[in-house]
This record gives structure tokens, C-alpha cells and sequence, in this order.
């Protein structure tokens, strides 16, 4: 349990200390462009390298890549529901921010402290989580916000495939992936390279979250925020009860996909409401906010688990 505190204490305070870094003048709300373009670029897809780096695959493997796609599968599903009443650059917003977790920058270290065999499983389901957080769902709040014209939805899938294609970590993904099937290994100092680099992923997020936090939001950006959390977390109870109570896979498994379930949400929904063009307010309020209430929940679920 100690080690559950001081570690949520590092990422939390680590935030807080870029905020009120900002707060006197050394960043600037300007500055997240930059930390999100060394995020995207280079310290996520190393530290995605550096996750795969001895993997071994399994039956389970597959089966965290389906869960991954299927959980967000039902919040993009969810989100548009929601939003369907909204403008459209609410519909874009509420396309990058419904779906979609944390898990390379905060769920994957935060956990592997508690569950280190269970790191490959969480690797495999953020597999599929990034065929969305990666790419789809902009290509969709892309869309959404041009209204979704006919001849815009004649290009849907095309759309997709260039927003996936293109996106740096998720073909980092891919490769892995399709490398760890193969039983192929990265030489050694690419491996370490990838996990030098890796490394400042964690701190560069929670500095970015930080950097463009913001408090003072309009009463109806709160609502919009409000509402998304509520949403995921009433997703995140249903499918972490399930995975937990009747998915048959091994109790490791189980534990860590549970506990991910409660992850903040991705820290790319800011980078892609700011390549967008729509408000960063939401997104920005939402991470930070996603998590603070992940370190508490995923604790108690860490807990429950391996007391059962």
C-alpha cells in the first residue's frame, strides 16, 4: 500500500509542480505544442518498444487485443450517443475524449509496480485501445466537425487508415506486435535506446497535463466534462466486473486488465483537440481530473483484488 501512495504521489506532484511552474512564468500554455510533439514522436513509441521487449505470446495475448478494441468499441458507440444532440465541435470533442486510456504514459508504469507479470496483457489490450486512441477517433471528430457530409463519409475508412498510418505510436504498435508474433527481438541497443528514451515518457506527460491545465472553465465546458467522466466510469465498472468475475483467463490477467479499466483518459486527446482546431478546455480539464481520480480508484481495485 505504501508503494501505491508514493508512487501516485510522484505523478501527482509532478503535475502540480509543472502548473504552478507555469503559474510563474517558466512555461506557458503555449508550450504543450512542443511537449506533445516530443511525446508523440519520440518518448511514447520508445516506451512502447522498451514494454514489448521480451514479451512472449500467448492465446491471452489475442484475447487482451479483442478486449481493448471491444471496451472502446462501446465508448466511441456511447459517445456519439451522447453527443448527438451537440454542436459539432462538441461532437469532434466528445469523438477524442469518450474513448480511449492512458496506458503507455501512466496505467502501465503506475501498475507494473503491483502486477509485473501482468504488463504484457496490459500491453496487448492497449493494442487495441490505440487502434482507436491512435487514430480513429480523430479521423471521426475530424469528420464530425465538418458535419459529416455524404462525400465525407464516402472516404471513411480511407480517412481512418491515413489518420492510423500516420500516427507515429500506433504503427510502432503494429510493428511490435507483429515482431513479438514472430518471435523476432530487437538488437540490444535499440532496446536500450528505447528504454533511455522511454523513461521521460511518464514525466513529460504529467508535465504536459499540467502545462495546460486550466481552472477556470465556463460552467458549460464543466457539464461537457462532467458528463464524459461519468460516462466512463459507468463502462469502466461494467467491464471491469466482467473481465474480473467471468472472463476465464489467467487471476493476473484478470487483476491488471481491472484495474486498467479505471485509467485516465488518453493524454493524445489533447494533442488531437488542438490539431482539430476545437477548444483544448475540455480535454485539458479532463486528463488531469481522469487522473487524480485514477490513483484512489485503482488502488481500491489493486486492493480488492488481491485480497479477494
Amino acid at each position: 500500500m505504501v508503494n501505491v501512495v508514493m508512487t501516485a504521489l510522484v505523478y501527482l506532484l509532478t503535475m502540480v509542480m509543472s502548473y504552478i511552474l507555469k503559474r510563474a512564468g517558466l512555461f506557458h500554455k503555449e508550450d504543450k505544442k512542443v511537449l506533445s510533439n516530443l511525446i508523440f514522436y519520440i518518448t511514447l513509441p520508445a516506451s512502447l518498444i522498451s514494454s514489448f521487449a521480451g514479451a512472449e505470446v500467448n492465446v491471452y495475448y489475442v484475447i487482451a487485443i479483442l478486449l481493448g478494441f471491444l471496451v472502446n468499441t462501446v465508448m466511441v458507440i456511447s459517445g456519439q450517443i451522447v453527443s448527438a444532440d451537440k454542436s459539432p465541435e462538441l461532437k469532434a470533442i466528445y469523438s477524442v475524449n469518450a474513448s480511449g486510456f492512458n496506458m503507455a504514459c501512466i496505467a502501465i508504469p503506475f501498475l507494473s509496480t503491483f502486477y509485473p507479470a501482468g504488463v504484457p496483457y496490459l500491453c496487448m489490450f492497449d493494442v487495441g485501445d490505440s487502434f482507436y486512441t491512435l487514430g480513429t477517433t480523430y479521423a471521426i471528430g475530424k469528420m464530425r466537425l465538418n458535419g459529416g457530409s455524404k462525400d465525407k463519409n464516402e472516404n471513411y475508412v480511407l480517412t481512418i487508415l491515413k489518420g492510423l498510418l500516420t500516427s507515429v505510436p500506433f504503427d510502432t504498435y503494429m510493428i511490435m506486435t507483429i515482431l513479438s508474433f514472430l518471435n523476432c527481438r530487437l538488437p540490444d541497443f535499440v532496446t536500450m535506446a528505447a528504454d533511455f528514451c522511454g523513461k521521460g515518457n511518464g514525466f513529460l506527460t504529467m508535465i504536459m497535463i499540467g502545462v495546460s491545465l486550466e481552472f477556470h472553465m465556463s460552467r458549460e465546458s464543466a457539464k461537457e466534462v462532467i458528463t464524459l467522466l461519468s460516462m466512463r466510469y459507468v463502462i469502466g465498472i461494467i467491464a471491469a466486473v466482467l473481465i474480473y468475475c467471468v472472463l476465464p483467463a489467467p487471476l493476473v490477467m484478470r487483476q491488471i486488465l481491472a484495474a486498467a479499466m479505471f485509467a485516465s483518459s488518453a493524454a493524445v486527446s489533447i494533442i488531437y483537440s488542438e490539431r482539430l482546431g476545437v477548444s483544448t478546455d475540455i480535454a485539458a480539464a479532463l486528463n488531469p481530473i481522469s487522473t487524480i481520480l485514477m490513483i484512489p480508484i485503482m488502488s481500491l481495485v489493486v486492493m480488492g483484488t488481491m485480497w479477494r
